[in-house]
This record gives C-alpha cells, sequence and structure tokens, in this order.
C-alpha cells in the first residue's frame, strides 16, 4: 500500500468522503470495521485531538475502535500523532472524557426518543409494545428486579434488544421521570441511534458485554 492510498483509508478528505463507505480502519488495531463499531476524532484547531461521536466535524477523520482498551493505546502510544502526522498529544484523560460522551449521547438519544413519541415507560406500556411488535429497544434499568425483566423478556420479540445502560435513577431523568425501570423504542432511525450509542458505551464500562435478544431470554445485569 503506498503513503497516499495509507492515508486515505485512515483518514478520508472531509465529511462527504467519510459518508462513501461504512467502513473505517482503526489507527490502533489497523483493521478495517463498522462506522458504528469506531469513534471519530478529528485535529482541533488548538492542535488537541478532538472527539467526534456525531460525525459531522469538518476536516480528516481518525477512528479508534470504539472500547476502553482500544483508546487508551492510543493514547499511550500516541497513534494521533503518526496517524495525523503532527506533533500531537492527547490528552491523558482521553478515554474518560470519551466515556462521559457516549453516556451523554445515550441520554440525550433517550430524551429525543420521548419527545418525539418514540418510547414508552412503565412495565404495562412496555409490556403492550413488546406484545404487539412495537418496539425495537428494550432498557432495563441496571438497578432493576429480575423478576419484571424476566418477564418482559419473555414476551419480546426475536430481533428485539434488551440493554441495562444505566440506573433507574439516571433512566428517569433521561425520560423525564423520577424514575424509570422498563424502556421500549420504536423501530426506526432513532433506535439505530441508539443501538449505536449504547454498543460504544459498552465498550467504555468496567464490564461491557452485548445486548441480549430475542424472547424467551432472562436479561443478566451488564453492570454486574
Amino acid at each position: 500500500m503506498t503513503q497516499a492510498e495509507e492515508r486515505r483509508d485512515v483518514a478520508p478528505e472531509g465529511a462527504a468522503a467519510e459518508s462513501a463507505s461504512p467502513q473505517r480502519r482503526c489507527i490502533v488495531t489497523r483493521t478495517p470495521a463498522e462506522k458504528a463499531e469506531l469513534i471519530r476524532f478529528v485535529l482541533g484547531p488548538d492542535g488537541d485531538v478532538v472527539p467526534d461521536l456525531a460525525e459531522r466535524l469538518p476536516g480528516h477523520g481518525y477512528w479508534v475502535r470504539a472500547d476502553r482498551a482500544t483508546l487508551t493505546e492510543a493514547v499511550k502510544k500516541n497513534a494521533f500523532a503518526k496517524a495525523m502526522r503532527a506533533p500531537v498529544k492527547p490528552a491523558a484523560d482521553l478515554p474518560d472524557r470519551v466515556a462521559a460522551l457516549v453516556e451523554r449521547q445515550v441520554v440525550d438519544l433517550l430524551g429525543l426518543a420521548r419527545r418525539g413519541g418514540k418510547l414508552v415507560a412503565g412495565y404495562e406500556k412496555v409490556d403492550g409494545w413488546l406484545r404487539t411488535g412495537r418496539a425495537a429497544l428494550l432498557i432495563e434499568a441496571s438497578d432493576a428486579g429480575a423478576d419484571g425483566r424476566s418477564k418482559l423478556a419473555r414476551h419480546t420479540h426475536p430481533g428485539v434488544e434488551i440493554w441495562s445502560p444505566l440506573t433507574g435513577a439516571a433512566l428517569g431523568r433521561a425520560v423525564g421521570r423520577d424514575h424509570a425501570v422498563h424502556i421500549a423504542v420504536s423501530p426506526g432511525g432513532l433506535a439505530q441511534r441508539l443501538k449505536t450509542a449504547l454498543r460504544r458505551q459498552q465498550g467504555f464500562a468496567d464490564r461491557p458485554s452485548g445486548p441480549k435478544t430475542g424472547a424467551s431470554q432472562t436479561i443478566s445485569d451488564k453492570r454486574n
């Protein structure tokens, strides 16, 4: 691979070029992956490394697999300086900053889904959506009781992803309630964006795990 080809592979020219392909190459592992499995970074105006979760910032994009271990390695080895061909030094706390940004993105998307009528909360409403196939995502509080979670899992159609990303208090704040244990999100573009954000968040969790899917599966707490 020539130097020019390598540069195009790692850092396509601008946002328009980046939207042409669904895959990008991680600057640490050097392996291609779907953009949903990666996080985009750009070189900031002050020479700093800026995370771009929305993938909208102008300039070259530099992609890192969306997990704490890979980003920590990128910071430790300063893979950004090599990829960007610039004397940049990423902040030591960049993995923690990205983890907070990804969690904030999950919260913001849940709020957006609530305001757009794409979300219901509460056992009865969620159960109704699950039984009638109106849900693409089932989101449970990480501190919810096992009994209610198991009952809803049995009513979940195949293909519905089940996540437990936040506590009931945090989920409640996201959807405008004091507390939320069970949330269902309807199919569509917003649900897809949430799935991406949830996967990225799990990549930065202390004990990450993937989602449960389908019917008749017992949910395990993803934080414990």
